[in-house]
């Protein structure tokens, strides 16, 4: 009996060893393989940085000494030369009058277009299509700001639904619009004056005392005279009632770090970004990029697009994309390169298999890399779990 318990206890201390051991390889084995995963994100990622500067363009203020003047083109319209920008009025009662005459005017157009349209409105058939099409018009109307169009259209309608039984729109109200009209115009020769064009370029009523630069002003700029030019008061001319803006090409002068400029290379393009102000993307030649002075830099960018639809842009911010990436993201510790090819990899896990998956760089951080989207079956998908570390990883390898 003694034999077979010293035997027992004999098996039970080695057993009870064996499992010791087994216990500490595990957790030994345990604390040195540990596997760091993450997912593989799809991004759409932007290089860019933030420029503050002015915007320079070829301008021509226009002005006059009489006190009333009366603007007869809108903001942002190509005026060619000889054409009429304004009237002039000498006093305050030819003003009222040049109003009323514009009253006049906008009043017949409307009641033409309604007499033109109540008589192809006849049966019902047609006055429910022009129903349609004169609600149509009053929406485009109003989408675009037209207030000349919006008028029209709202009589238009207002026409068709109510008729013109009561006599307010009919052709003697309208002859009786007609004789004041020649009245008043054969009796405004006396004090006003029409202001004609003497060169071409698109309108904008917005003075701001800016309008003396030039690109000369700002071909050979610093950051610190840049700086002072944009913060620096301007006095607009006195009796400016608008500007002139020729040419297609603008400047863009903007005071940029020393660091971001060097994604920008003089002669190439680059986009520049408004925000509110002009919501699409702008490409932009880069003219030249001064000298570095405080860690910043004077760039000077033209751009020959969107002129009429930024005449409003003067001391303005905007974003400098340098580029624009579409890809995969993931964390730059998970790039592996190949020994043999020098090709770069990562490890992803599928099915709790190690797998291989080639990658192109497309951007590249100390935290991050942005990968190219591939088009074959076993190329990187957003989604797949890419082993960030871990050790003993080889292909088809099962992970726990």
């Amino acid at each position: 009996m003694k034999r077979t318990d010293r035997l027992t206890n004999f098996i039970s201390i080695l057993l009870f060893l064996a499992m010791l051991a087994y216990v500490v390889a595990f957790a030994a084995r345990s604390m040195q393989d540990v596997t760091v995963t993450a997912e593989a994100l799809a991004v759409e990622y932007q290089l860019s940085g933030v420029a503050s500067g002015i915007v320079v363009r070829d301008e021509t203020v226009l002005s006059s000494s009489e006190t009333y003047i009366d603007v007869s083109v809108e903001d942002g319209k190509l005026v060619a030369v000889g054409a009429s920008l304004a009237t002039a009025v000498s006093s305050e009662q030819g003003l009222e009058r040049l109003n009323r005459m514009h009253e006049l005017e906008s009043e017949i157009s409307r009641v033409e277009s309604a007499l033109a349209e109540a008589d192809t409105a006849d049966d019902l058939t047609t006055r429910d299509d022009s129903f349609s099409a004169f609600a149509a018009a009053l929406a485009s109307s109003v989408a675009r700001h037209d207030m000349d169009a919006l008028d029209t259209a709202a009589l238009n309608l207002k026409t068709a639904l109510i008729g013109t039984d009561d006599g307010s729109v009919s052709a003697e109200h309208l002859s009786e619009l007609n004789r004041e009209l020649l009245s008043l115009r054969a009796s405004s020769t006396s004090d006003t004056q029409e202001i004609i064009a003497e060169s071409s370029g698109v309108f904008s009523s917005a003075v701001d005392g800016y309008e003396h630069l030039s690109y000369a002003d700002i071909a050979d700029i610093t950051p610190g005279a840049l700086q002072a030019l944009i913060t620096a008061e301007q006095e607009p001319v006195d009796g400016a009632y608008g500007k002139l803006v020729s040419g297609i090409t603008w400047y863009f002068a903007a005071v940029l770090s020393a660091e971001d400029a060097e994604n920008l290379t003089e002669g190439q393009n680059a986009t520049l970004n408004f925000g509110r102000y002009y919501s699409a993307d702008l490409t932009a030649k880069v003219v030249s990029i001064s000298a570095e002075e405080d860690g910043a830099v004077a760039v000077v960018f033209s751009c020959s697009s969107a002129l009429a639809d930024t005449l409003s842009m003067r001391s303005i911010s905007a974003d400098v994309v340098f580029g624009s990436y579409d890809g995969i993201r993931i964390p730059a510790e998970a790039v592996q390169t190949d020994a043999e090819t020098g090709e770069l990899y990562v490890w992803t896990i599928t099915a709790m298999q190690l797998e291989r998956k080639d990658i192109e760089i497309l951007y590249s951080t100390d935290e991050f890399v942005i990968a190219a989207r591939g088009s074959t079956g076993d190329a990187l998908r957003a989604g797949n779990m890419i082993v960030v570390s871990g050790t003993d990883l080889y292909e088809g390898k099962i992970m726990e």
